[in-house]
């Protein structure tokens, strides 16, 4: 049960006192956040050459920081409604500090995926700067999302590009180390110049949930990605897998009977956000699930495997950058686009760039310059659709869950992106080159495949989004009424 306690005199202003150096401010820790997601990508290669893991098992890499975020975004974002979502977004900057060290420092595999999975708290601090923005940019939320994950992508392009050449240039610890410089100055900036937010939610906090929903998709996914290895009809293959769904089970069951649940599953039944989740977890299957794969075909050597264009650091850097230029430029636009065109015409748009980027990625695979060329086409669709979604969940909440409706579309996304990983990981490591360890490219071209077929069955369902997808929050009375970030349109 949660009760609103908001300030008329806050919640009617259509931009909040200090809400423009508000959204600045959150900006800045955008690109950071950008930064340190996709620092780790170029030096791929080069952390499996030190660690000494093979490629399928790299998968994890990014595999286990997206789990750890379908863990710990839904309790840090209730946390935040609780108690405060800037006091959070400082926890969770804390963290991540600590989580980098750990990497940086680690003498094993093992230790660094606990660095990652630490880390994995990164993924919280969207929702809760999206709950932020609601309060204090009013009327101007929805622009003010699109540019912050505009932010996101410019820094996840700043990112690339600068590992890229430290990679090549640059001790890999050193390297390792300076995300933990970048998060802690957001955390210095975030504490100086953004102010708390004022909507509370009551209740206690689910730690049974939690533990539930934590350890059935780590059992689930360990389950998928040994399958290949152990066998798809293997006792302990067919244990895990249905254990894991077990739990997960449990969890639904539970969030249904108790009064403060970790995730209201009532949000998913009402309003069209599970609808609108669904879509999430799609695009994050693809999008998230792919992102290794591309990686390691950028710095195969064809001269060894037959496939692949042997890049270093600073090559993988450059060849993949054009993907997150290309959302911050087009995430900033989506609000602008989906007024004028309206929502499911932007959704279908973007999931038809998205094929044609993948399409191109099989189509021209020998040949770089077409091949790191589709990645803008396929930047353009995903910066809409990463916009347009998070804004027309939190419009669906009521002012004291944005957080936790945020939270929602980011669990859905990297919980469907991290089930990917491990899937494709699972397929990596059993379509291999004869007599190795190495996948074929075979394994690359059907797990692109896969991610054409996702983004076809997102333009098949966007015509449904009036239908199912709901509408924005209506408040009961003039003192929870807020100015909502997206205009309905068709």
């Amino acid at each position: 049960m949660t009760t609103p306690n908001v300030q008329s005199g806050i919640a009617t202003a259509p931009l909040q006192a200090g809400g423009l150096a508000a959204v600045g401010f959150l900006a800045f820790s955008e690109v950071t956040s950008g930064m340190l997601q996709s620092w780790y990508i170029p030096l791929i290669p080069k952390i499996g050459q030190r660690l000494d893991v093979n490629p399928a098992q790299l998968n994890w890499v990014l595999a286990s920081y997206l789990l750890s975020t379908v863990i710990f975004v839904p309790l840090l974002a209730k946390l935040g409604d609780r108690y405060g979502h800037r006091r959070m977004v400082l926890i969770v900057l804390g963290s991540v500090t600590l989580g980098t060290i750990l990497t940086a420092a680690a003498p094993s595999f093992g230790i660094f995926l606990l660095g990652r999975v630490i880390q994995g708290s990164l993924g919280a601090l969207l929702p809760l700067e999206l709950a932020i923005l609601r309060e204090r940019a009013g009327a101007n939320s929805g622009r003010a999302i699109g540019i912050l994950v505009g932010c996101l992508g410019a820094g996840g392009a700043a990112g690339t590009l600068l590992v890229g050449m430290l990679g090549t240039n640059a001790d890999l610890t050193l390297v390792l180390f300076i995300p933990a410089a970048l998060a802690l100055v957001s955390l210095a900036t975030i504490a100086l110049f953004v102010p708390e937010t004022s909507t509370r939610a009551a209740g206690s906090i689910d730690w049974t949930g939690a533990a539930l929903l934590g350890i059935g998709l780590a059992i689930f996914l360990v389950g998928i990605s040994n399958g290949s290895k152990l066998g798809w009809t293997s006792a302990t293959t067919l244990m895990a897998i249905g254990g894991g769904l077990a739990l997960l089970v449990a969890f639904v069951a539970l969030e249904q009977r108790i009064s403060a649940p970790l995730v209201d599953v009532s949000l998913l039944t009402k309003g069209g956000v599970g609808f609108l989740m669904g879509l999430t977890g799609l695009f994050g299957l693809q999008f998230y699930g792919a992102a290794t794969v591309s990686v390691l075909f950028f710095a195969s050597k064809p001269e060894a495997v037959g496939y692949g264009f042997g890049l270093d650091s600073v090559g993988v850097a450059f060849a993949i950058s054009p993907v997150p230029i290309a959302l911050m430029i087009s995430s900033s636009l989506a609000d602008s686009v989906s007024r004028r065109f309206g929502n499911r015409t932007t959704l279908q748009m973007s999931s038809l760039l998205i094929a044609i980027w993948f399409v191109g990625l099989i189509t021209f695979r020998h040949n770089l310059s077409v091949f790191i060329s589709m990645g803008a086409i396929g930047g353009i669709g995903v910066g809409f659709i990463a916009a347009l979604l998070p804004a027309l969940i939190v419009s669906r909440a009521r002012p004291e869950d944005s957080a936790i409706a945020g939270a929602l579309y980011n669990t859905s996304r990297t919980m469907a992106g991290a089930v990917a990983g491990a899937t494709f990981a699972a397929i990596m490591s059993s379509m291999l080159i004869s007599g190795s360890q190495i996948p074929s490219e075979s394994a690359f071209i059907t797990i692109w495949a896969i991610c054409i077929g996702v983004s076809v069955l997102i333009f098949v369902l966007a015509p449904f989004l009036n239908k199912l997808g709901g509408k924005a929050y209506q408040p009961e009375t003039p003192e929870q009424m807020i100015n909502l970030p997206v205009r309905e349109s068709s």
